[in-house]
């Protein structure tokens, strides 16, 4: 899938027995290839042939549970102009509504693992991933790039074993959320939760359950963070509204689906 935004595909479906995670990619400076290079291969996890030619330029190497990385130089990312509905006089908003939902970009994605503190550890060492907050003990968000920028874009969940946990797309509104949600329940995916407001990153959602068990969600309205962010673990609920639903939170929404 190729996002509004120019620059190498955000998603790569590749044809496997089952569904699986095949490989992480991070978007980086064409400069800061060679830098990259040589840093992974001072810390012991050196740059690797591609597991499939063709998928992806720039460099591709292993972490050490096994997962496959991508570096791929592309352009910085810019978000799409908000719609201004706060200051609306002698318009009707209901009129200038998108009818299609398409997303901006891939915001975030998250990805089950075990020892999870220590894959932390090693994300920030070998990219530069910057922990933004923490669900004590089950979830912890990281950030990428410097100054004004996402509360994160990669997360880690505490599990048995890796696999795929959920992918985000960005879009402009809640608006946009609640047209795409249509759109995914028109399309026979009526299996959802949400709209809502998280307790982290305070981002708006709504979250589709795909063909295989995981979730797909729309955001939008995300926090910002700079580099005077401090991170903190917190024991706080997942979501502000809708009415708390710890099945959503504990069971279905944390199911790894993929195999060991």
């Amino acid at each position: 899938m190729h996002s509004q935004h120019q620059g190498p595909a955000e998603l790569i479906a590749v044809h496997g027995a089952a569904k699986r995670l095949h490989h992480i990619a991070f978007g980086i400076h064409l400069a800061d290839l060679p830098k990259f290079e040589e840093h992974l291969k001072k810390i012991g996890t050196p740059a690797s042939p591609a597991p499939v030619n063709g998928l992806r330029e720039g460099l591709w190497f292993q972490d050490p549970w096994g997962t496959w990385i991508n570096l791929t130089p592309t352009s910085p990312l810019v978000d799409a102009p908000q719609i201004a509905s706060d200051i609306r006089v002698d318009r009707h908003l209901w009129r200038e509504l998108p009818k299609v939902i398409q997303p901006n970009r891939l915001g975030h994605m998250l990805m089950f693992t075990q020892e999870w503190e220590k894959v932390e550890a090693y994300y920030s060492k070998a990219l530069g991933l910057q922990v933004s907050d923490r669900a004590a003990g089950k979830v912890s968000f990281m950030a990428g790039g410097t100054g004004i920028r996402d509360h994160h874009c990669f997360g880690l969940i505490n599990s048995t074993h890796r696999g795929f946990q959920h992918s985000s797309f960005q879009v402009n509104s809640i608006d946009a959320i609640g047209i795409g949600a249509m759109q995914m329940q028109k399309a026979g995916f009526t299996e959802g939760f949400g709209i809502g407001r998280h307790a982290l990153a305070s981002n708006l959602f709504y979250y589709t359950r795909d063909p295989w068990g995981s979730w797909v969600e729309y955001y939008a309205d995300m926090d910002k963070i700079s580099d005077a962010w401090q991170a903190k673990d917190w024991n706080e609920l997942p979501y502000i509204w809708p009415q708390w639903a710890p099945e959503f939170w504990g069971k279905e929404m944390n199911a790894n689906h993929e195999s060991k």
